[in-house]
């Protein structure tokens, strides 16, 4: 009897271990082969999530911008900034970034000219059971974009990106 449940658990931490270690290139080449599909692509992002992480970066870039400046040197951030909140979320839908996902060019507008069309390779970082960045890396060894996944039951969705540096 003793053995069968030392079985049982080993059995159950082996598949508990091969799901934390899968389970994140499940969920990126399940975003993927979604960006054909609307639908599914609904299952796998967070689309409030994403829109907000988008404008988290729209309004850090701003005041990047902005520097110490007075309130009226402020008002051309302050409208470009709320301008572009309004058109991310008429940007940020799933037949858009199912096109940006299927082209390999989600978040490649936001970069540099000189490293759209390279390749990608992607490391995964854990943050716990809950999340983890897949962090991106260009051919040529720039920093890409991070994608933020959030668990979802036992699946996952894309949360946000992050950019590198000051590329917006």
């Amino acid at each position: 009897m003793m053995r069968k449940l030392l079985v049982l658990i080993s059995l159950i931490a082996l598949i508990f271990g091969a799901w934390y270690l899968a389970s994140p290139w499940f969920a990126m080449n399940g975003l993927a082969e979604a960006a054909q599909d609307t639908a599914a692509l609904e299952d796998k992002v967070d689309f409030p999530a994403l829109r907000a992480s988008t404008s988290e970066q729209i309004t850090e870039a701003a005041r990047r911008g902005s520097g110490q400046g007075g309130l009226l040197a402020r008002l051309p951030d302050v409208v470009t900034e709320r301008i572009g909140r309004e058109a991310l979320d008429r940007a940020l839908t799933p037949e858009t970034v199912g096109r940006m996902v299927a082209s390999g060019t989600l978040a490649a507008d936001f970069l540099p000219e000189q490293l759209r069309g390279q390749e990608i390779s992607w490391e995964v970082e854990r943050e716990g059971f809950d999340s983890f960045r897949a962090i991106g890396t260009f051919e040529d060894g720039t920093a890409g974009p991070t994608l933020i996944f959030a668990r979802d039951g036992l699946a996952w969705k894309l949360t946000g990106f992050e950019l590198p540096g000051p590329a917006l």
